[in-house]
């Protein structure tokens, strides 16, 4: 479920995990378009903290919560038709600009894959 810091995303978020809980209590959150300070780690800026709060008070601090950067490249992704690693590997510069969203993105495929191989 991807929730980004504004009231109506976290809002809209946390009412959805709360539907879907329902069905399949395999739910994690995706912090996204998430914002930092130069020298501060993503699990404690202000962005990501605002929606683990709102997680943990409202539906349970049992819910794995990733980061996801801001960043241009989800642009990219919809004008080149290209996953980041295309545009990684097509550009040192988007390698240079998009390492750092691509390792995210590589931390979500591992937990998505880790719960899917636990459940066989």
């Amino acid at each position: 479920m991807p929730i980004y810091n504004e009231v109506k995303a976290i809002n809209a978020g946390i009412n959805t995990i709360a539907e879907v809980l329902n069905f399949n209590s395999n739910v994690y959150v995706i912090a996204t378009k998430l914002k930092k300070k130069r020298g501060e780690v993503w699990l404690d800026c202000d962005d990501f903290l605002n929606i683990k709060e709102a997680v943990d008070n409202h539906i349970s601090s049992d819910i794995a919560i990733v980061p996801l950067k801001y960043s241009m490249v989800f642009d990219a992704i919809f004008e080149k038709e290209k996953c980041i690693d295309e545009l990684i590997q097509d550009s040192p510069l988007a390698r240079h600009h998009y390492s750092e969203v691509a390792r995210q993105f590589n931390a979500i495929y591992y937990l998505i894959n880790k719960s899917y191989a636990m459940k066989k």
